[in-house]
């Protein structure tokens, strides 16, 4: 989509505060009827509003003078999303952003693109900042570790010099993950597994729930190292004594797990990761589009519906089983069938510690 990464990482803040996505960004122009208008619904000038109102394209003032207040909000402003005219919208053409991504990321809206400069003010102008009392102004040195991001194509990944066997990684593995999520990735102490050989559909609702692990639901691979790095152990994620080449290599024995291949041979059949292959950037991506659930994620679309609270003297259909019986309800850790969702004795301490599930 657009070639710096200041651009991307203002992007991708702008898509963290307002779950939005990357509209048409040559639709300022496009006015029929109304002159001040596109399409005759929203304000053709949307990029002089928003530079006068100092980029702050989130204002609900500046989304209202664009938009209109009608649809702003609720049910019609997700709707008017559908529209890719919309500035706000969530829909793109591929010819604007290079072709079809597979609705795998959502895009920044045009009113953030056509007036990047300005928005990116409010993100990266921290000059005047103040703490008045709350804290202290983290410094550059101390935010450098954190400095990590690692995205779906791959940038940000450690060398290629950086890392370890997955035999060595297993071993990583097994000493700083597998207390929680079994030494197979098999799920220990109420924890999810990280690997199992199910299929994420079932042949009928009434069965149970599938469990969502690396090797069926996760995207890529590549952001996956990202997350084990920044959010494990738990207790301190980022872990200097882990360090990237630990990382890798507990990624690695996690993606082996999941019999994830890192290529196809001259037979068609499936490369596998073997133990004393040196596991690092290069094969991450080579296993990032072997990743079987990968571009079948997308941008949500549905109306978020707000329903009236009701404290006391509810309609009957706000109660119980919808016709007012308190005592006649599904709970939520069950399944329709009546049988209990997966691992919910282990997380509600109903069943006896120890490594696997139920205890075994």
């Amino acid at each position: 989509m657009f070639s710096t990464k200041k651009t991307i990482l203002a992007g991708a803040v702008a898509l963290v505060a307002a779950s939005t996505a990357y509209a048409m960004s040559g639709n300022s122009g496009s006015n029929s009827g109304d002159a001040g208008k596109i399409d005759g619904k929203y304000a053709a000038n949307y990029v002089e509003i928003i530079k006068e109102n100092d980029g702050k394209y989130l204002d609900a003032k500046v989304i209202e003078a664009i938009l209109g207040k009608d649809a702003t909000y609720g049910r019609a402003g997700l709707e008017g999303k559908l529209d890719p005219n919309n500035p706000y919208s969530f829909e793109v053409d591929d010819s604007i952003d290079g072709g079809n991504h597979g609705n795998a990321q959502c895009k920044v809206p045009a009113a953030f693109v056509e007036v990047h400069e300005s928005v990116a003010k409010n993100y990266y102008d921290d000059g005047s900042f103040v703490a008045y009392g709350f804290g202290t102004p983290i410094s550059e040195a101390a935010m450098s570790k954190w400095n990590i991001v690692v995205d779906g194509d791959g940038n940000g990944l450690p060398d290629p010099s950086v890392g370890m066997t997955v035999e060595e990684g297993a071993r990583v593995y097994v000493q700083f993950c597998a207390m929680c999520h079994g030494e197979f990735g098999e799920g220990a102490k109420g924890y999810l597994p990280l690997a199992v050989e199910e299929n994420l559909v079932t042949s009928d609702f009434r069965d149970p729930a599938p469990m969502k692990t690396v090797g069926n639901y996760w995207p890529y691979a590549v952001t996956f190292f990202d997350y084990v790095r920044r959010t494990m152990p738990f207790w301190t994620p980022n872990a200097p004594f882990i360090g990237d080449a630990g990382y890798m290599g507990i990624t690695g024995y996690i993606m082996q797990s999941n019999y994830i291949p890192i290529g196809i041979d001259e037979n068609g059949e499936k490369i596998e990761l073997e133990d004393d292959a040196f596991y690092n950037a290069d094969l991450l991506m080579k296993q990032n589009k072997f990743m079987k659930n990968q571009g079948n994620f997308f941008c949500d679309h549905r109306p978020v519906v707000h329903n009236e609270r009701c404290m006391k003297d509810c309609p009957d259909y706000m109660v119980g089983d919808g016709k007012g019986n308190v005592q006649n309800y599904v709970q939520a850790r069950r399944l329709p069938d009546g049988t209990p969702q997966y691992n919910v004795p282990q997380r509600m301490h109903e069943d006896p510690p120890g490594v696997g599930h139920a205890g075994m």
